[in-house]
């Protein structure tokens, strides 16, 4: 009987400090560049185009660091690639995916995160670029269709909520607050809002602005009812 060997049991034999200082780096800047496609910084100066959900970017930089990973695991084992495919395929269906350029950019991540890993970091760059002009074309390019609604904030101090919630609205009108104005209670405004802004979109939206002690969140959607989150 073999004796026990730890290095080869944990695979230490395969992997020198050398090469796992390359892998290292490698998977860092996979997950810098998914982090630029997946957050999409140009976002925020365009009128029209909402910050991406903050979960779908995260898991997006997540993908690409899975990218560059897989090439480390894969080698040149075809075994492990089909096992690998498999299980990416898996994951792509039991996923919820509301904006098909969401499903594309992530095959893009893939891309980026196997090139980082195989060592075609310029490659990865340039690509990376690329995407990046493509996607800002697209963002730029969309026209929102915006609609009047009314939107109901629970909140702790809605005094001091709606001086801030002015800030991350601008142009919306308050038409209900507590009878003496502070302390907590239902604030209502009415404002202008995206097409694809719903309860939750404003919620987050209230958290990036800081607004602490918000509740709960309504939309009244006219036609289509109230929305909530």
């Amino acid at each position: 009987m073999s004796p026990f060997d730890l290095n080869d049991t944990l695979g230490l034999d395969t992997m020198g400090t050398s090469k796992f200082e390359v892998v290292l780096v490698r998977m860092v800047i996979a997950s810098l560049l998914g982090a630029f496609l997946g957050f999409r910084p140009w976002r925020r100066l365009l009128p029209n185009a909402l910050p991406p959900a903050r979960e779908v970017a995260q898991a997006q930089t997540l993908i690409a660091l899975a990218g560059a990973l897989m090439v480390v695991v894969i080698g040149h084992s075809t075994a492990r690639a089909f096992g690998l495919v498999g299980l990416g395929g898996f994951i792509r269906f039991r996923s919820g995916i509301k904006d098909t350029r969401d499903a594309a950019v992530m095959f893009v991540m893939i891309g980026l995160g196997m090139a980082c890993g195989l060592g075609a970091v310029p490659m990865a760059v340039v690509a990376t670029l690329f995407a990046g002009v493509v996607l800002a074309i697209f963002d730029a390019g969309r026209r929102a269709r915006l609609r009047l609604v009314r939107v109901s904030v629970q909140v702790d101090d809605a005094r001091s909520a709606w001086e801030r919630i002015k800030v991350a609205f601008p142009g919306a009108r308050v038409l209900e607050l507590p009878a003496d104005g502070t302390g907590p209670g239902r604030l209502v405004m009415e404002t202008v809002l995206g097409e694809t802004m719903d309860a939750s979109t404003v919620l987050r939206l209230l958290a990036d602005t800081q607004i602490a002690g918000v509740h709960t969140v309504s939309v009244d959607e006219g036609k289509n009812g109230l929305a909530a989150a």
